[in-house]
Order: C-alpha cells, then sequence, then structure tokens
C-alpha cells in the first residue's frame, strides 16, 4: 500500500456479484486503491450479508476519479453518497 496523500481522492468501486450485477460504490480516502476496495466491500458486505449466493463478491473494478473538490474556505466537499472511513477523517 501506498502513503497518505495530500488531499483525498474520490475512487468508485464497482462490486460485480455472483448473480452478474454491478453494483457501484462512490469510496473517498487519503489511502490508495486497495483502501478505496475495503471500504467498498466492508459497505457491501453490511447492505448484503457476507454469506455466500447472488449478492456474493464475484470481482472488483476501481476507476480513481481524482481529488475531491474543495470549498472557498479549504474544506473538502463530500457528497452525500461517498463512503469513508471515519477513522481517516
Amino acid at each position: 500500500m501506498s502513503g497518505e496523500r495530500n488531499w483525498p481522492s474520490r475512487f468508485r468501486v464497482t462490486v460485480r456479484t455472483n448473480s452478474g450485477q454491478a453494483i457501484p460504490y462512490l469510496v473517498v480516502t487519503w489511502l490508495s486503491r486497495e483502501k478505496a476496495i475495503a471500504i467498498a466491500v466492508a459497505a457491501h458486505a453490511t447492505r448484503h450479508g457476507s454469506s455466500p449466493g447472488p449478492m456474493s463478491i464475484r470481482d472488483v473494478e476501481v476507476t480513481e476519479l481524482g481529488p475531491v473538490g474543495r470549498t472557498p474556505e479549504g474544506k473538502m466537499m463530500l457528497d452525500r453518497g461517498d463512503l469513508t472511513d471515519r477513522m481517516e477523517f
């Protein structure tokens, strides 16, 4: 894993399930793509359970969307649906 970034980035993590669904999660993290995957997988397991079945994770795809926006006051602009690790913020 890489170190902390200078400013957090937004990632789209798409979870592909055994049933063929593609479920996107928007994740904001100061760390790496791997951290974004971990946050999205934890959210998916919370919402759909971790038992084997049609909603089990078959694969993930990650796209880095770039740095999070900044307000004129220099604060992060998080979107309502962004997933984060509260221990980072």
